[in-house]
């Protein structure tokens, strides 16, 4: 039998005096009551009422169920209440774990305006680059780049952009600035993440891929573009990990007419589960910054 709607069932009826007044308080009927209590009894095999047809009063093992079921159920009533006001509450640990690049280029620049916001806040940041299960590994919510296939995680979109190619101002002084994605097999080339085939896209010419070649390989994001900044190569790359150096003029693009679209950044957490304040307050913040 369900305990928790027996115990429910016969403290009202102890509050309420008769099980009729307990079956209004619960919203059910009296002799849905009646039958809970009954067979609370069977199973307890214990009378707990003495019945009149005025009155129930409590036999002395009633009394003793009385006072402990009337305590459990107010515990429950309180941790209940506790919980509530905590998820509307925007205070308390947010474990997450974010792309090397995108921690140290979006997230860590804007915490100061976070902490400003939710002063209750406690941040554990973890760097990774690696797909991680958040579940087996104990976070609450993560950034990934790339398309999602665990379905055991639910994704919301930050951003997604072109896949911009860029060099230094000093490398295109002294090599030249490529006019046609062919002509990159005369450049020395930085390849990452995406590999030894450059993809690109036009009008006229329709999507081709172009096999580049270069005397150095970098697989960090961050490294990747300031091997680029210091003039050793033509990277391609997220437009995200570039924009800072473009914006300031350390990168210049180059076959722009010939960009495609970049994999999407989300922020992913597990699905079922009911996001606390806290938690939600940063991937709303994650939303914001990405946005800009």
């Amino acid at each position: 039998m369900n305990k928790f709607a027996a115990f429910q069932s016969f403290v009202a009826a102890c509050e309420q005096g008769s099980f009729t007044a307990a079956a209004k308080k619960l919203g059910t009927s009296a002799s849905t009551v009646t039958k809970t209590i009954s067979r609370l009894e069977d199973e307890l095999r214990v009378r707990l009422f003495n019945r009149t047809t005025r009155q129930l009063v409590l036999t002395e093992q009633g009394q003793e169920l009385f006072e402990r079921a009337q305590s459990i159920l107010q515990d429950l009533a309180d941790a209940e209440l506790r919980i509530h006001a905590a998820n509307k509450t925007v205070q308390g640990t947010v474990r997450i774990v974010v792309p090397n690049l995108f921690g140290r280029l979006s997230l860590v620049p804007a915490l100061g305006e976070f902490f400003e916001r939710y002063p209750d806040v406690n941040l554990q940041v973890h760097f990774s680059d690696r797909p991680t299960d958040l579940i087996e590994s104990g976070f609450d919510l993560g950034v990934h780049t790339g398309q999602l296939e665990d379905s055991s995680t639910i994704r919301r979109l930050l951003t997604q952009g072109p896949v911009i190619t860029a060099a230094a101002p000093s490398y295109l002084e002294r090599h030249g600035t490529p006019k046609k994605p062919e002509d990159l097999l005369r450049h020395n080339c930085i390849h990452g993440r995406f590999g030894f085939e450059w993809t690109f896209k036009s009008e006229q010419e329709g999507r081709q891929r172009v096999r580049i070649a270069g005397n150095l390989a970098v697989y960090n994001g961050d490294a990747l573009r300031e091997a680029a900044v210091k003039g050793l190569g033509i990277v391609h790359s997220s437009w995200w990990a570039l924009k800072d150096d473009l914006q300031s003029g350390r990168l210049i693009p180059v076959l722009e007419e010939y960009k495609t679209e970049g994999p999407p950044v989300s922020v992913i957490f597990p699905a079922g589960r009911h996001l606390p304040a806290r938690v939600r307050a940063v991937v709303d913040y994650l939303v914001e910054i990405t946005a800009q």
